[in-house]
């Protein structure tokens, strides 16, 4: 089986955000972070807001526990992007990231994301106007899916990619339409992708779970390089597993979320929700929790939350 031997944290938009990056990467070791999208319209973003909604600019674009953080754009219009791109490139980006891969309806329904793949001479407009702003020097990535509705167009869009001046593609094994629906991931056309494209850094993301998922993975599609997602949160240490560690056990997994909170309290969250997301997503993977997960959404804050998880750590570690 093929080993896996670059991983990458995916920007899930409303899960992987600062404190979450801040807390996966100090447990696991990635080799580089993509932020949430930071939406374009038809005004370039200010520095003000891209310093929110990417804090690791303030520390050379790196977590606190080192690990590289790029900055991820979604837009449809060509020059608010361009200078998007240069206020990140003069803020410190480790790398400028573009998003053709979102399949929220909101996103889709205002031309961003996905949306753009229907529009293949866009792509290539887009893509190669934030080109002309990222130095040679700085990582230039972009995340696509398969295609809109068909995965036949994977090569073709890849190819509009690749001649706008990307360094670095990743392909969702899904199309937009495909959502994230169970059975619809086709790793077999992000292989086409890598042999049409061999020169090209290929990452491969979507249905990676586990470490034979990961292998299977790498098998199919002919590369080695995988961005995770969903299952980083399931599995906070997913890249330890992949490599052939152990997981994390359950108690350090709750612990997780108090260091989560803490942290989220720094970068002022609404903090209860997010607590309630995490604990739902480690539920998937950690049998107890599909228990004490109800527990917690009786409670009515996360200063009544806190305590009940505490409370379980001690009860797992007896």
């Amino acid at each position: 089986m093929a080993q896996p031997d670059f991983l990458i944290l995916a920007p899930m938009d409303g899960v992987l955000d600062a404190p979450m990056r801040e807390v996966l990467t100090s447990v696991t070791r990635y080799d580089y972070c993509v932020s949430e999208f930071i939406r374009v319209n038809d005004l370039p973003v200010p520095e003000s807001v891209l310093l929110k909604k990417m804090p690791e600019l303030r520390t050379g674009s790196r977590t606190a526990s080192g690990t590289p953080v790029r900055a991820q754009l979604l837009g449809e219009h060509e020059e608010p992007l361009r200078i998007t791109a240069e206020r990140l490139v003069r803020l410190g980006a480790a790398g400028i990231d573009l998003n053709f891969g979102c399949p929220a309806k909101q996103v889709v329904r205002s031309g961003g994301g996905s949306a753009v793949l229907k529009d293949p001479e866009l792509l290539y407009a887009l893509t190669a106007s934030v080109r002309e702003a990222v130095p040679e020097s700085i990582p230039f990535s972009a995340k696509m899916r398969l295609g809109f509705s068909s995965p036949d167009d994977a090569v073709m869009l890849a190819g509009k990619l690749v001649s706008a001046g990307i360094d670095e593609l990743t392909v969702h094994g899904r199309t937009r339409d495909d959502e994230y629906l169970p059975g619809t991931v086709k790793w077999e056309k992000i292989r086409e992708v890598r042999e049409a494209f061999p020169e090209i850094l290929l990452n491969a993301n979507g249905d990676v779970f586990d470490k034979e998922s990961a292998e299977r993975c790498c098998d199919v599609t002919g590369t080695s390089r995988l961005m995770l997602g969903r299952g980083a949160v399931w599995l906070p240490n997913l890249p330890d597993v992949i490599r052939g560690g152990s997981e994390l056990p359950y108690s350090e997994a709750l612990r997780l979320v108090i260091r989560f909170a803490d942290a989220g309290r720094r970068y002022g969250i609404h903090l209860f929700p997010r607590i309630k997301q995490f604990l739902a997503y480690l539920r998937l993977h950690y049998e107890p929790l599909k228990t004490f997960f109800r527990e917690v959404c009786r409670a009515e804050s996360a200063d009544d939350a806190l305590p009940l998880i505490e409370k379980e750590i001690a009860r797992a570690e007896r």
